[in-house]
């Protein structure tokens, strides 16, 4: 009976241990739920804001070029209204100096400085999302070097528009017989360059959108599972710990009982 109270009470002492460790366990899972929910719903909102961002520096690029292009097409309705001879000083050539100087050029500058900002935002959104698939959990692809391409597209139409002011400012001195072709030729490189960035501008703000509802998603999935994994983590201390107080209550009553004795 001794033997038997001994092992009854090393039974007892491990049993509430274990139990100790359990309940310490269960309260470990809960708090840790609410700090891994807010770290995926801050990620996913941060990586969200900067592709917004993002989206809206394509809108105002897409813009800037849809601008551009009204310019280019305004210099060749004035080009087509002239002869393909012009004379020195013409007021004509002064008109299509000013529309390439005051209306095309300063629109390039401020498309320049677009670009600009969009490569930046899309340097941004990479950085977020090589963050965001860090977890590896997910991988939701980073934006190509196209968008970066853009700025050196805008480097050469500033090529082009300075080598259409030049032909232009030459025929104010100098009459040229290839004048509006000349113009022409310039203008159309122009015009298929920033249809390009337009078309750019579009496919991405396409993109953008998949990837934020591709995080929005992601967010939503993690957060499941985060819940689900502490429901059944829950639900498995719990059975362990009923298991443990069952064993207590055992070895317990083992201890407790009392020998019969025999009357003869």
């Amino acid at each position: 009976m001794l033997l038997k109270k001994i092992f009854a009470v090393i039974v007892i002492v491990f049993a509430t241990i274990a139990f100790l460790a359990n309940a310490a366990g269960l309260i470990g899972v809960w708090a840790v739920r609410k700090p891994a929910r807010d770290t995926v719903t801050t990620l996913s909102t941060l990586v969200n804001d900067k592709l917004g961002k993002l989206n809206d520096e394509l809108t105002r690029v897409g813009f800037r070029a849809a601008e551009g292009r009204e310019a280019v097409a305004r210099i060749n309705n004035a080009a087509n209204q002239f002869g393909n001879r012009l004379e020195n000083n013409s007021p004509l050539v002064t008109s299509l100096v000013d529309a390439a100087r005051d209306d095309l050029a300063p629109k390039i500058v401020k498309l320049r400085a677009q670009a600009a900002a969009l490569r930046d935002a899309a340097v941004s959104v990479n950085a977020a999302l090589e963050m965001l698939n860090s977890l590896e959990l997910v991988n939701i692809p980073t934006f190509s070097e196209e968008l970066s391409a853009v700025s050196g597209r805008i480097d050469a139409i500033q090529d082009d528009v300075q080598d259409l002011r030049a032909k232009i400012d030459e025929a104010r001195t100098t009459a040229s017989a290839n004048l509006i072709d000349a113009v022409k030729t310039r203008t159309e490189q122009v015009d298929n360059m920033m249809r390009q960035i337009q078309s750019t501008t579009n496919k991405y703000q396409t993109t953008v959108s998949q990837k934020r509802q591709q995080v929005t998603d992601l967010a939503r999935g993690l957060v499941r599972i985060i819940n689900l994994a502490v429901l059944t983590f829950t639900a498995l201390f719990l059975i362990v710990a009923a298991g443990q107080v069952l064993l207590i209550y055992v070895a317990a009553r083992s201890m407790m009982a009392s020998p019969k004795v025999k009357l003869s």
